[in-house]
């Protein structure tokens, strides 16, 4: 069962503790939200399909681009990984 608390900052914040799974924290500007989100992330730990989001919801356009240009960049042609790398240093200088 998740606890819901409001929080100082007028937001609610979910929070799940279920043995055999790592504790799951998440805030939303709704009680509605939290409860919705709360419910579906329990449903997904009982069926075992959950997966942790958290890492990636914090990632930003730029580590994405320099993680793709770092992983998968270097494995294409070197006409092609000549263009990507121009656009893509494009795109982080303006980030």
């Amino acid at each position: 069962m998740a606890t819901i608390v409001k929080t100082p900052s007028a937001t609610w914040k979910a929070v799940i503790r279920k043995s055999g799974w790592p504790t799951t924290a998440k805030t939303f500007r709704t009680k509605r939200d939290a409860q919705d989100w709360a419910r579906r992330t329990e449903d997904e730990m009982v069926r075992g399909v959950y997966i942790q989001r958290s890492a990636s919801e914090r990632m930003t356009l730029e580590a994405a681009l320099k993680r793709y240009l770092a992983d998968i960049t270097p494995t294409k042609k070197p006409s092609s990984q000549k263009s990507e790398r121009h656009k893509a240093n494009t795109l982080v200088e303006h980030l």
